[in-house]
């Protein structure tokens, strides 16, 4: 054991004395090390993060307490669900991937930048210099524009939109939930620009809020405005039955008894009167029901934190890339002094690094 632990220090003192004597590439090391950092931060593109934290809630279960819990106990499971209580399809979880939905980002992409037809599209493919990169490229070769004003784009500009909406998806978009327990998430947009990263997030968010109220409430509000129509049209056929019944009411005021003609038609407009009422009030009475479970149904997106300007950014001090640089350099020469170094094996390699 003594001398094991004899040719391990033996071993520790060979390196040290090598690393020593080499000494001046290190130093040499660390100084490109330096130079290569302070470039890195120079040079490297500034990018903004745009955070935006949100929370989804969604309806609550036909059977749970509210108004919908009173009603379904007066009402069948079957009307209520035919209504639109109880549908689930979307739930909060389906943010995640809705964030990520090439329609969306496409109609995000192609809103006005500042009030007139330079889209997002424009600006986001300016500031990573791909329309010079387009226009001087043998398959484009063309200057493209992405105009919000432009209801139809050519085969190459659908092309080049997808393939800036692919960039987004794989390198400037993440959201996610802090707490898997919470209906909290947060999105962030990381772009070159400052301003394009805080409206690019502001917009997919009101993007995704439409899209996702709009897709849970659908069927409801086909029904309110079915059931509407219908009442609207029951109400005219209720107004002409009473008109008709009042009138039928006054002819027999006084007529012969030998005229049965009159009694049989103010009979019939009398029943039509009460049919029509009757549907109609139950008409009225769904129209209301669908029209509660719409706002029992109707989820809400509740913004906590807006992306407003200045935001985060990722630009590095150039200390910071000097004392980086100095370090990886550093390390990186002695590792690989050590590697190549192995005096048990090559006692000549020392003469041969020198």
């Amino acid at each position: 054991m003594q001398a094991n632990s004899n040719k391990q220090l033996s071993f520790v003192k060979a390196y040290f004395s090598f690393l020593l004597l080499k000494k001046r590439w290190i130093f040499l090391s660390a100084i490109i090390g330096m130079l290569l950092g302070l470039s890195y931060v120079l040079l490297k593109p500034i990018k903004y993060i745009a955070r935006s934290s949100f929370v989804v809630e969604d309806s609550k279960s036909i059977g749970g307490s509210g108004i919908l819990g009173a009603l379904s106990g007066q009402f069948s499971s079957e009307i209520m669900s035919a209504l639109g209580g109880g549908s689930n399809l979307l739930s909060g979880e389906n943010i995640l991937e809705l964030s990520k939905s090439r329609s969306l980002l496409r109609k995000t992409f192609l809103t006005s930048y500042d009030g007139t037809n330079k889209s997002l599209a424009d600006v986001y493919a300016e500031k990573l210099k791909l329309k010079k990169k387009w226009k001087k490229s043998k398959k484009v070769g063309l200057d493209i524009q992405f105009d919000t004003g432009n209801k139809k784009f050519s085969r190459i500009q659908d092309s080049l939109l997808n393939t800036l909406i692919e960039r987004v998806i794989n390198k400037d978009l993440s959201i996610y939930k802090p707490d898997r327990r919470l209906s909290l998430f947060e999105l962030n947009i990381t772009m070159r620009d400052e301003l394009l990263a805080s409206k690019f997030c502001q917009r997919l968010l009101s993007t995704i809020s439409e899209f996702y109220i709009n897709t849970k409430t659908k069927r409801l509000r086909g029904n309110i405005s079915r059931l509407q129509f219908l009442a609207d049209s029951l109400q005219e056929n209720s107004n002409s039955s009473i008109k008709n019944s009042a009138q039928s009411s006054l002819s027999l005021t006084d007529i012969s008894p030998q005229y049965i003609q009159e009694n049989v038609q103010n009979t019939i407009d009398s029943r039509e009167e009460i049919l029509s009422t009757t549907i109609y009030t139950e008409v009225i009475k769904n129209l209301e029901i669908t029209k509660l479970s719409l706002l029992q149904e109707t989820p809400t997106i509740q913004l906590i934190d807006n992306p407003d300007t200045p935001l985060e950014d990722n630009k590095n001090e150039w200390h910071e890339g000097l004392l980086g640089g100095f370090g990886v350099g550093f390390l990186l020469s002695i590792v690989v002094l050590i590697f190549l170094y192995e005096p048990a094996v090559h006692p000549k390699s020392e003469s041969v690094l020198q």
